[in-house]
């Protein structure tokens, strides 16, 4: 089953980090809502490798990615094609 990362906005927004943005490996898989203050996945971009969660989880300890089945991913595929999920641009 291919997984990929998810991002919680509401505990990545407290945070403000940007660590996962800036090592994961797949250039434009993990991007920076300006906005909302927190990162996003753009899902079919996102490889599954799960560099973000070791970062988030065990370097910066704030545990606000999950790598979960792309199946299972709020929002589906519109991610990729309009931004932060469930914010239509402006």
């Amino acid at each position: 089953m291919y997984k990929i990362a998810q991002v919680d906005a509401e505990k990545c927004g407290a945070t403000n980090c940007r660590l996962c943005i800036l090592y994961c490996p797949e250039p434009n898989a993990l991007l920076y809502d300006e906005k909302r203050k927190c990162a996003f996945v753009a899902i079919d971009r996102c490889k599954g490798c799960g560099a973000c969660v070791r970062i988030c989880t065990d370097i910066a300890k704030r545990s606000c990615i999950k790598m979960m089945p792309v199946a299972d991913v709020q929002g589906g595929f519109e991610m990729a094609k309009y931004g932060f999920p469930g914010k239509s641009q402006e």
